[in-house]
């Protein structure tokens, strides 16, 4: 009698049948149909490990969830232990399989996961996401989202003029060059005091960091595109109700931002869906959203007249090749080579005068050569059809190339 006990007891605390079951399959197609019933059963009456993935992709069933916008499967998946830092065989991280992210349930998602890695120390991978800008580009100021005005107006250098976009949301996205040593914003719709009351204007503003990096190969007949990714988390602006101008330091410092760049870039060309692709420019670019605003008397566009960062964007795309001037009865010529190298040469009636390396900075093309250190503030203007590069000095003087013929 005392074995037939011992016996009941042992069974008693053993799990049961189903609890021992491998249900990664059943998991999987369960997540992949959006049932969010049967998921909640598989995993009430099993130990079913909700990070195993069935496919040869590796791919999770939170990035499964994530990538169809099943916003309650996938919290779900994440109360139940989901790795949120996981990629799948390629490298892609579940972050990107919330892209496109102009939904609203994936911006939810998206919050939550880099809410759910503060709140528990979680370093995620960096996520890449694609931005077009217009080739070539003439203005620092892009946006995807369904616009009032266009994106361009926030960089224009005009307070008559302004980005707009309905209520909260949109994301404006504003590439600058390194060394910019805050943000400038003007709120509202600034053209007439009317004007600037009779619209939204912003009361809490986020703002992050990324890095945008263009490969070889991804342009079109228009436009050139940029793969995106955070450097810093989201910091939210408090902007005053008036429009005059409004500085803010950046979230992060420069040696900072440069490093995570740095780490972020090797972190992309190591991933097989990236393997031998090459890595041409690269460019700081902000992120903002509005997220409160100030209620407009009789609209609910909610503008900004003004965003910039430092100087004037100074594109590093649009800098290699070969520039002339007219210099006297001949010519003088600026070669600048592709960032990758960063060289450059002047020379004059055939005759080398300078060469070194170029980089920019807050604006400023710099050209450091064997004599030392020469900074133009530089800009590429594009009208008629055609280019040209002006460079002006630190005493004022300012030189015009045209793309040699």
């Amino acid at each position: 009698m005392k074995r037939i006990l011992t016996a009941l007891l042992l069974l008693q605390s053993c799990p049961a049948a189903a609890r021992m079951e491998d249900r990664t399959e059943e998991l999987y197609k369960a997540v992949a149909a959006g049932d969010l019933k049967a998921v909640k059963a598989i995993l009430e009456d099993s130990d079913q490990d909700v990070n195993v993935a069935w496919d040869e992709n590796d791919t999770s069933p939170l990035m499964l969830a994530c990538g169809s916008g099943h916003e309650e499967l996938a919290r779900l998946l994440i109360e139940k232990g989901a790795d949120i830092a996981a990629v799948d065989a390629a490298g892609k991280p579940v972050e990107e399989y919330l892209l496109p992210a102009d939904k609203p349930v994936k911006k939810r998602l998206r919050r939550l996961i880099h809410e759910t890695a503060a709140e528990k120390n979680i370093r995620l991978p960096y996520a890449w996401l694609t931005i077009l800008t217009p080739d070539p580009a003439s203005s620092p100021a892009v946006s995807a989202a369904p616009q009032v005005l266009p994106a361009a107006n926030a960089a224009d250098g005009k307070k008559d003029t302004a980005w707009a976009s309905r209520g909260t949301g949109a994301e404006l996205w504003l590439f600058i060059n390194p060394g910019a040593p805050s943000i400038r914003i003007l709120n509202g719709y600034g053209k007439t005091p009317g004007l600037f009351k009779a619209n939204n204007r912003v009361r809490k503003l986020a703002v992050s960091v990324w890095t945008a990096e263009h490969l070889d190969g991804d342009v079109t007949e228009t436009s050139r595109a940029w793969k995106a990714a955070r450097l810093t988390p989201d910091s939210v602006l408090e902007l005053r109700d008036e429009g005059g101008p409004q500085e803010f330091p950046l979230p992060a410092g420069w040696e900072e931002l440069r490093f995570k760049r740095a780490e972020a870039a090797s972190a992309l060309m190591k991933r097989t869906d990236h393997r031998g692709r090459k890595r041409l420019y690269s460019s700081f670019v902000l992120r903002f959203e509005p997220l409160e605003v100030y209620r407009g008397d009789k609209y609910n566009d909610t503008c900004v007249s003004e965003i910039s960062a430092g100087g004037r964007w100074l594109n590093e795309a649009a800098l290699p090749g070969v520039w002339e001037r007219p210099y006297g009865g001949d010519k003088e010529t600026v070669s600048l080579s592709t960032p990758q190298e960063r060289l450059y040469s002047l020379r004059r009636g055939g005759k080398t005068l300078q060469s070194g390396n170029w980089r920019v900075e807050d604006g400023s093309l710099v050209m450091e050569h064997e004599a030392g250190t020469v900074r133009y503030a530089a800009f590429v203007e594009t009208s008629g059809g055609g280019r040209s590069l002006r460079m002006t000095g630190e005493g004022g003087e300012t030189l015009i190339y045209r793309p040699a013929r």
